[in-house]
């Protein structure tokens, strides 16, 4: 290798055209089963009102582009009381835009206190 071709390449002016199109990363694809998804599904929670009412909302959003069905869990202890419940949650591929993202709210005693969450997604 001659002293040039050494410096151009460790100047980062001569560039593999394979090594750029390997940095892109192919989109997510689901897992096998009923999991939590978690190459395919963003899930945001917290505490929220509905009008007066404090609740505790999950929002899901599909990354992929199938069609999924969450069935979410939680259970939310605070010093008024106990929140325990369960729902569904159907989201539209990726490609359907808003249709991708839904929310599911458990209605709870106060605003704040210790929530556990959990999900089961899977591809339809």
């Amino acid at each position: 290798m001659t002293r040039a071709f050494a410096a151009a390449l460790l100047c980062g002016l001569l560039t593999a055209p394979a090594l750029a199109q390997s940095t892109q990363e192919p989109p997510p694809t689901p897992d096998a089963g009923t999991t939590v998804q978690s190459k395919c599904i963003d899930e945001q929670d917290g505490y929220a009102l509905k009008g007066k009412r404090p609740i505790f909302v999950i929002q899901l959003e599909n990354k992929c582009d199938v069609r999924m069905v969450c069935k979410v869990f939680a259970n939310v202890s605070s010093a008024k009381g106990n929140a325990l419940d369960r729902g569904i949650i159907m989201l539209a591929a990726k490609s359907a835009g808003a249709k991708a993202k839904g929310t599911w709210a458990l209605p709870v005693k106060m605003n704040g206190g210790n929530s556990q969450s959990t999900r089961e997604c899977r591809a339809l």
